[in-house]
């Protein structure tokens, strides 16, 4: 089996600490990516776009503590001196790297002490996939990485990924980096299907704060060792069943390390007019401050999501057939509360994993998102950031 091999690096950005990760892709691999949807992307953002669509992707370099964002003419030439430094080391063409930031807005990186770094270190040192988690870390808790194995028939699929991010996350991508690896051989124009398909089901439903970030991307990488009928349906069903239960349980890990978290909440938004509508929902509850406040508080105020849903501008919500259950106690029916839940509801706030489901009961359509609670610990991790 081929799999990536990770090498972790200390690049000078965070005084004594691993801060980079250089990921050696299989000979052969397929990759695809999708970034940000930021006016003011980062650097390595725009090189990683021009470099996906032109090179037979070969490394990925990531350093973490600075994002290389608002950085002008000059954040732009210390990428292309880092991509050219690893070109000369690693043997390859300046467009065959992805080159990820992530960390502070707006300062530029120690250049000087990256390259050194990147002439010195030993490129065969490699390392496990907990360890390159850890080394793409900012505010995270605690390092995200996940390897699962599947089956289709008597053939074993495997993932292997990594990803980091605890705050600036919004619906549409999050202050995230994520690799993620399958030893599926997929044609990239497949692979850039899935990978859009699962991250619009796990990274672009995640919200902890409602913020978009400069540097979001996804990579999703084929290693192409394990050759499935991919174009039987039977197969190709299961094969994205198997990818978005990995893709969903990687994002989740970002929300349940999101900066002050002390909630994990799944919202369901069902049977709604169109998709469109049942997105426009959820990411309007999931960002609501007096509804994760609620949470926090453990306050059975169920009112607030109500009022919240009522303040979209849609003739498809009709009052009079919305239902609202919250770990699955119904609160509200047909324009009315349901009596005798209090007690019930109180005690059922207590836990740490908290679902909501809204059904509009206008349609086929349905989303799901999750999200944090706003605790006083997020305002202070905000507030001294850079500090």
């Amino acid at each position: 089996m081929m799999n990536s091999k990770f090498v972790t690096l200390q690049l000078g950005i965070k005084k004594n600490k691993v801060d980079g990760l250089l990921i050696q892709l299989p000979l052969g691999s397929t990759s695809s990516m999708i970034t940000t949807k930021n006016k003011f992307a980062a650097s390595p953002v725009l090189v990683s776009r021009q470099n996906i669509k032109y090179g037979q992707i070969k490394h990925i370099f990531i350093n973490s503590g600075n994002a290389n964002a608002c950085t002008g003419n000059k954040g732009d030439k210390n990428t292309k001196k880092i991509l050219h430094t690893l070109s000369m080391r690693l043997s390859c063409r300046v467009d065959e790297i992805l080159i990820m930031s992530t960390g502070i807005i707006g300062r530029q990186l120690p250049i000087d002490k990256i390259l050194e770094s990147l002439q010195t270190s030993d490129f065969n040192k490699y390392t496990d996939l907990k360890n390159a988690a850890t080394a793409i870390m900012t505010t995270d808790k605690f390092p995200k990485y996940l390897s699962q194995t599947y089956k289709i028939g008597q053939k074993k699929i495997t993932f292997r990924g990594i990803c980091k991010g605890a705050g600036m996350i919004e619906p549409n991508m999050a202050t995230m980096l994520s690799f993620i690896e399958t030893n599926v051989e997929l044609p990239k124009v497949l692979l850039r299907r899935y990978l859009k398909y699962c991250s619009d089901l796990s990274f672009n439903s995640i919200s902890v704060d409602g913020d978009m970030s400069t540097n979001d991307t996804v990579v999703f990488t084929s290693t192409g060792s394990l050759n499935i009928n991919i174009n039987n349906k039977s197969v190709e069903k299961k094969f994205l069943s198997y990818a978005s239960d990995f893709f969903i349980k990687l994002a989740s890990y970002i929300v349940k390390d999101g900066e002050g978290a002390t909630k994990f909440i799944k919202m369901n938004v069902i049977n709604t007019k169109s998709l469109t509508l049942a997105q426009e929902v959820s990411r309007k509850l999931s960002n609501s401050l007096l509804v994760k406040t609620a949470i926090f508080g453990e306050d059975p105020n169920w009112g607030r999501i109500i009022a919240s849903l009522g303040s979209i501008d849609s003739h498809y919500i009709n009052t009079t057939r919305v239902k609202l259950k919250i770990n699955n106690i119904l609160c509200f029916k047909n324009g009315m509360p349901i009596d005798n839940i209090s007690r019930k509801l109180e005690k059922s706030m207590q836990k740490n994993t908290i679902e909501i489901t809204i059904d509009l009961n206008n349609g086929r359509y349905k989303q799901s998102v999750y999200f944090s609670d706003l605790s006083y610990d997020y305002v202070r991790i905000n507030s001294e950031y850079t500090t």
